[in-house]
């Protein structure tokens, strides 16, 4: 069989498959670096960017939100301060407040299935009227402190005994008193005080 002449163009076929034949060996080619570096880049820009979570804490060191967030005995205060949404009111150092806080024991002493329904999120406001019972705008140490009533945070006011040594805020007796923060002044009491919005409410009028 006659090979084809110089010159002369080959069968159409023929050139198809010399072009194909071409075009898979450069494929199998390796990739020069500079090609590969290409190649990379490409993939990388087609990746979502990561974006940088920054934390911030609610509570500032050294505030009173802090303060009772680091205590081993306010750690049932410190879940019912952020179930209110009032861990960022007391960790604001620029805030200014007393806080009758009611330590593990003191929320102990409820009636029981009281704190359970507390927590439930349809009594969220409760349990932030709750809370708000126990504080008082601006900054009171014991010295400050005077037999009467005291106007809280919730709008209610609370009664103040004071007998010697001993200083009553409704039924609860201060245990450890003037802790002085950034924000204002923590007393520890030994029962939770209600006010009278939420009397009967869940057993929390009984002692």
């Amino acid at each position: 069989m006659c090979s084809t002449p110089s010159g002369v163009n080959q069968h159409p076929n023929t050139a198809m498959k010399t072009k194909l034949m071409r075009i898979t060996l450069l494929a199998l080619l390796p990739l020069t670096p500079a090609a590969f570096a290409q190649t990379k880049e490409k993939d990388e820009a087609k990746k979502p960017a990561v974006k940088e979570v920054i934390v911030v804490e609610a509570a500032a060191p050294g505030t009173l939100a802090a303060s009772i967030r680091d205590a081993a005995t306010f750690s049932i205060l410190t879940k019912a301060l952020k179930a209110a949404d009032l861990e960022a009111t007391l960790g604001d150092p620029k805030g200014s407040f007393t806080i009758f806080a009611p330590t593990d024991e003191a929320f102990m002493k409820l009636k029981e299935g009281t704190l359970d329904k507390l927590f439930l999120p349809e009594n969220k406001e409760k349990l932030r009227s709750l809370l708000m019972f126990h504080v008082i705008p601006g900054q009171f140490t014991t010295s400050d402190l005077k037999e009467g009533k005291l106007t809280t945070a919730n709008g209610e006011k609370l009664d103040v005994d004071i007998d010697g040594k001993t200083i009553k805020v409704e039924n609860a007796k201060i245990s450890k008193s003037d802790l002085v923060l950034k924000n204002g002044v923590m007393h520890s009491i030994d029962h939770v005080i209600v006010p009278k919005s939420l009397d009967g409410f869940a057993g929390l009028d009984e002692k």
